[in-house]
């Protein structure tokens, strides 16, 4: 199995803290991010590989990792740098994509390992709890899913009742063997007849392929993950951990440095 972990972005909701150096190598709970991923692929033998931008000597520095530099990490979003990563995606079997910003637990990654549609899709579905945590009004930074039995309908929207928040995206997707190469031939060919598609979000791209009636497949979880988007994010994990109260969502998977 290989993971792509999608680490090129610059981080800038971050501020100061992610202002000489990626995002990933913040740390949480003594260790940066990137290092509880690893800690966790690492545990069921994962081959990683990490898109990098602005710093990628930092990301090698210390770990026995790929680094894959997106050329085009000023522009574009996940969608775009993980279309970079294709030459070290083989053919022949699934490919897991994170994002560098989040962290989860053994068993979160290994529910995605247990799945086998072409595309699935991490969603928490006790995601209202941590949105509490990261924020005083969980309603105001949620976006739309919906299911239909274990299919995805609708996705990454806007929305007007948390009616319509059946879970929510952790930024953890899986792929099966050559799925994630044809999909770009598709956004390839979307790009090519509309240049602003090359800045399409994760979200955006997956909607588009469900309006399409390409299945998309949930793998529903309880907790065990956090996202860290910006700077005040941190500061609520950080506090949250140093009273114990972070165990109740996620804990440590990397020793702190």
């Amino acid at each position: 199995m290989r993971a792509i972990i999608l680490a090129a972005g610059l981080g800038t909701r971050m501020g100061p803290l992610a202002a000489n150096r990626p995002k990933c190598l913040v740390e949480l709970a003594g260790a940066p991010l990137l290092d509880h991923q690893l800690a966790v692929y690492k545990h069921f033998g994962v081959d990683v590989t990490v898109m990098a931008g602005a710093y990628p000597d930092q990301i090698r520095t210390g770990r026995d990792v790929r680094v894959v530099v997106n050329p085009a990490y000023t522009t574009g979003n996940m969608v775009s740098t993980l279309r970079f990563s294709l030459p070290v995606v083989p053919r022949t079997e699934p490919v897991l994509v994170a994002y560098g910003d989040i962290v989860f637990s053994r068993e979160v990654l290994g529910a995605m390992l247990a799945a086998s549609r072409d595309i699935d899709v991490a969603i928490d579905r006790q995601w209202r709890r941590l949105w509490e945590l990261r924020m005083e009004d969980p309603t105001t930074d949620c976006e739309s899913l919906r299911l239909d039995g274990e299919r995805i309908v609708d996705i990454g929207s806007r929305v007007r009742s948390v009616a319509e928040v059946q879970g929510q995206y952790i930024g953890l997707l899986r792929f099966g063997p050559g799925v994630l190469h044809a999909l770009y031939e598709r956004f390839d060919r979307r790009v090519a007849e509309d240049p602003r598609y090359w800045n399409t979000s994760m979200t955006a791209f997956l909607q588009d392929l469900i309006s399409d009636g390409v299945a998309i497949h949930a793998v529903p979880i309880s907790s065990g993950w956090l996202e860290v988007d910006n700077g005040e994010d941190l500061r609520r994990y950080t506090e949250a951990h140093a009273s114990g109260a972070l165990a109740h969502f996620w804990a440590p998977t990397a020793a702190a440095r």
